[in-house]
């Protein structure tokens, strides 16, 4: 009996480990028929911006955060899509990527850029959204660490 009190929690755990590993290297697959190449691009890269959502949770001390999305391009000043009611507004980043792709209508890659503190739930929904709104290569981009020096001498 306490041999299975210790094998759930662990295959369980193992689960959860399992489902995050999978998200992590899955978001550059291939279309069915075609095979992806090592860095997630498909052909030659041509003069395709980079367009990155970036997922924060919370406001920094410096204010140069604001919970919500951010969606960076070249040649414009970021997107932000704040938070409405306390919640992700899902709906405009919707319409924020839509205009993106009307923009620039032979993107496939896009890049999703979480802060550290920003829910799993979260990243997945802003994952689904950029793939409903035909985006092939959703990558994902580790959340980049901030030092700040505090004081003054």
């Amino acid at each position: 009996m306490n041999l299975f009190l210790t094998v759930i929690p662990f295959l369980l755990l193992m689960l959860v480990i399992t489902q995050v590993a999978l998200v992590a290297f899955n978001f550059s697959a291939a279309p069915p028929g075609q095979s992806a190449t090592v860095d997630g691009t498909e052909g030659l890269n041509k003069d395709v911006p980079e367009v990155t959502v970036i997922i924060t949770a919370s406001q920094d001390s410096l204010l140069t955060t604001i919970p919500g999305f951010e969606i960076r391009e070249p040649g414009r000043d970021p997107g932000i899509v704040k938070l409405s009611l306390g919640q992700y507004d899902y709906v405009m980043l919707d319409a924020a990527l839509k205009a993106v792709r009307e923009r620039f209508p032979d993107l496939l890659d896009i890049s999703v850029a979480p802060y550290d503190d920003v829910k799993y739930d979260v990243l997945i929904k802003t994952i689904d959204i950029c793939r409903s709104n035909n985006f092939a290569n959703v990558h994902y981009k580790a959340p980049q660490v901030r030092y700040y020096v505090m004081g003054g001498k």
